[in-house]
């Protein structure tokens, strides 16, 4: 058997592994040890330079997904509070606001460029644990 084909078996079973698995990391690695062994097949090089390769194609799949998921990441947009008006009631004494939401009052900051006053309408735009991120409307 030849060398190009022992790195078709290895693209192969990380493929199979990903499917049990179910990242996408694994996937770009099948896909970067095909990718060698394609090189291996068409251009004949070693094994060092395969072992290049391999690493090289691996590298920039994994960058490449990482900085696309991170680019795309939906921040919060299965929460149904984001959106939601709140009322606006005093300020407390660490900067942030006490906001009056879903018929409670409820710890806020002010992420937006507008200074919030008491009174305002404001709508929550994301939460920092139990903090509610609000910016005015």
């Amino acid at each position: 058997m030849s060398q190009w084909s022992y790195w078709m078996i290895a693209a192969a079973a990380v493929f199979v592994l990903e499917l049990f698995v179910g990242t996408v990391y694994l996937l770009v690695l099948a896909a970067a040890l095909a990718g060698t062994s394609l090189s291996v097949l068409l251009f004949g090089i070693p094994l060092s330079a395969a072992l290049v390769v391999a690493a090289a194609l691996s590298g920039a799949g994994v960058y490449a997904v990482h900085r696309n998921r991170s680019a795309h990441k939906p921040a919060d947009s299965n929460d149904l509070d984001i959106g939601q008006p709140v009322s606006v009631e005093t300020v407390l004494p660490n900067g942030h606001w006490r906001v009056f939401y879903r018929g409670a009052p409820w710890e806020a900051k002010n992420t937006g460029s507008a200074e919030l006053q008491a009174g305002d309408s404001a709508e929550i735009c994301g939460k920092e644990g139990i903090v509610l991120l609000v910016r005015k409307r």
